[in-house]
């Protein structure tokens, strides 16, 4: 398990931008120690979400998997089918936008722009 406390908080902010994109959301209440937040879901798409903030400014030449090592060999072990999709909604204190990564076994890829949800990530590559 990753250290410290769940951003519940950023949970909470994070379901306000699934449903804003017109995602329904169960939450994983019953085995938080499974390590996902929430399961966000609409007609056509599903998949799983991990919420997670940092503190500080992300450095754009580190890649995802030198900044959070722990939380995406936690996702990509999520005890789930290997065909069941897993993000990872990152952002910093001072940001308001939400990162929305894919997580796949060989790498991270960062969601630019997805126009059935309405999203745009001015940090994007």
């Amino acid at each position: 398990m990753t250290r410290g406390a769940k951003p519940l908080a950023a949970i909470k902010e994070a379901k306000k931008f699934a449903e804003k994109m017109g995602y329904c959301w169960q939450e994983n209440s019953e085995n938080p120690e499974i390590g996902y937040d929430f399961l966000a879901f609409k007609p056509g798409n599903a998949f799983l979400v991990r919420v997670r903030q940092t503190r500080y400014q992300i450095d754009p030449d580190m890649t995802y998997d030198e900044l959070l090592p722990e939380v995406l060999y936690e996702i990509r072990n999520l005890p789930f089918p290997a065909w069941m999709p897993r993000e990872l909604w990152l952002r910093t204190q001072h940001e308001r936008t939400w990162r929305r990564l894919k997580v796949h076994d060989f790498g991270v890829a960062e969601i630019g722009w997805w126009g059935p949800d309405g999203y745009y990530n001015k940090y994007a590559p």
